[in-house]
């Protein structure tokens, strides 16, 4: 039995994206993050026997995730104070309800597809976790069979290039055999942005899942008005 957990916070106007600010309002910063759960969830509902989850921080309005969210998908509001706190907390939740495995994701690649989650599920045969590398040295996902709490060390400079470094440290320290699954870029920045335009207009019809909603969105917004607004940044 498996379960994956989906980590966001609820698209707010100036909660969510906000290092993209330098270049988007705080209601186009919402408006992408809108458009990258719709493109991640594309992708999850492809999964065959895998309960999905998700884990959201408790400023603003539910509803509008629900309004974003398919139906049957359970909502745990993340509990702690710091991220690997918050981690912790959702993966160790749900291990509590029987399941043998547990992937935990992030919301910031809407690109992630399904045959890599899929593909991650299947290296904790072999390892007692998984983690998904991001191209800026952290994770997109952490995947494991039972609860190992001291990879979620907030010690661990959150968002800094030596995440997964770090994380790699400790769980040789622990003696968890640990797989790699995919990497990818998540979109934090303006350079990251750019560089998925790039992916999704020239590399991405290998896809099983096509980012539709974020392509649409940057596009829309990559011409007109918004692009001299652009170029002058």
């Amino acid at each position: 039995m498996k379960a994956l957990i989906l980590m966001t916070r609820i698209p707010v106007p100036g909660k969510t994206k906000t290092r993209l600010m330098e270049i988007l309002s705080p209601e186009e910063c919402a408006a992408l993050h809108e458009c990258f759960l719709k493109d991640v969830f594309a992708a999850l509902e492809l999964l065959d026997d895998v309960d999905i989850y998700v884990s959201h921080t408790t400023e603003g309005d539910l509803d509008i995730l629900k309004a974003i969210v398919p139906r049957g998908v359970e909502f745990l509001p993340q509990k702690g104070e710091k991220l690997g706190e918050r981690m912790n907390n959702a993966v160790a939740e749900v291990l509590l309800r029987g399941y043998s495995k547990v992937m935990l994701i992030g919301s910031d690649i809407p690109g992630l597809q399904p045959c890599d989650i899929d593909d991650a599920f299947s290296r904790l045969d072999a390892n007692d976790v998984v983690l998904g590398p991001t191209l800026d040295g952290g994770y997109y996902l952490v995947g494991m069979k039972s609860l190992h709490a001291r990879i979620f060390d907030d010690s661990l400079k959150w968002g800094n290039k030596s995440v997964l470094e770090g994380t790699l440290d400790i769980a040789n320290k622990l003696g968890l055999e640990t797989g790699l699954a995919a990497k990818y870029r998540d979109i934090d920045t303006r350079n990251d942005l750019e560089c998925f335009m790039t992916f999704a207009t020239e590399g991405v019809n290998h896809c099983e899942v096509f980012p539709q909603n974020t392509v649409e969105f940057l596009i829309t917004r990559w011409s007109g008005d918004y692009a001299k607004r652009y170029a002058e940044k």
